[in-house]
């Protein structure tokens, strides 16, 4: 199996915590060792707390590990090139409410990581109106608000955010959790077809365990910050 993200010996640990007069570091992962592959759909699950979106971020080059080495196709992360590792490994975001800009428009959204690669106004008109297809968003959403969106319908805006880029790999940080059950299995299921058809490799964060049987083709299992399974 091809390696496109090693962990090793990673350990992150976040503020301080009350400990009488003193205060301790509240440790998050310890001292991880996690090969995510190339094209599948590697899945991490865990309860609440035990470490997952800290190694999501991690992952992403959204945080930096306190110990150990986070590598990209075999090359330490903070060495590679942010734009072009941007361009290839995107992130949806566990409330999709929260991970968009309230005041832009549906066209707004999807074209903005376009913007700010630098491609024209009539080149982002025409990679966002072919993943709108592929989603299966018709024309008329684009001039429409997160607000008059359903979960659903925003978390596939959401995807074609990521997806606009034509990148590689998607990190899935608990994307279905904002939804209700029916929906959220709704959602996967296409979300599965697209994924497939793509070819992409995924990280899917998760605690829900449907969820993952669904989706996922390897599953690793996060306990206290650390891989237990």
């Amino acid at each position: 199996m091809d390696i496109r993200f090693r962990l090793r010996q990673v350990s992150k640990a976040y503020g301080n915590r009350a400990h009488g007069r003193s205060s301790v570091a509240v440790p998050a992962l310890a001292e991880v060792d996690f090969d995510i592959g190339e094209r599948r759909v590697n899945a991490l699950v865990g309860r609440s707390g035990a470490g997952k979106s800290t190694l999501a971020r991690l992952v992403m080059g959204m945080e930096i590990p306190d110990s150990g080495l986070v590598l990209y196709r075999d090359r330490p992360l903070a060495e590679v090139p942010r734009k072009a590792f941007c361009r290839q490994n995107q992130m949806m975001f566990q409330n999709p409410y929260l991970a968009v800009n309230p005041s832009f428009t549906v066209r707004q959204i999807i074209f903005e990581p376009l913007r700010i690669m630098g491609m024209t106004l009539s080149a982002c008109a025409e990679k966002a109106s072919e993943i709108m297809e592929l989603l299966e968003l018709s024309a008329t959403y684009q001039g429409r608000m997160p607000h008059e969106l359903s979960g659903g319908e925003l978390q596939r805006v959401s995807l074609a955010r990521a997806l606009v880029l034509e990148p590689e790999f998607l990190v899935l940080d608990e994307p279905f959790s904002a939804l209700d059950d029916l929906t959220a299995m709704r959602v996967l299921r296409q979300f599965k077809k697209i994924f497939l058809r793509l070819r992409l490799g995924i990280l899917f964060v998760s605690h829900h365990p449907r969820h993952v049987e669904v989706l996922a083709d390897r599953v690793a299992v996060l306990e206290q910050g650390k891989i237990v399974g």
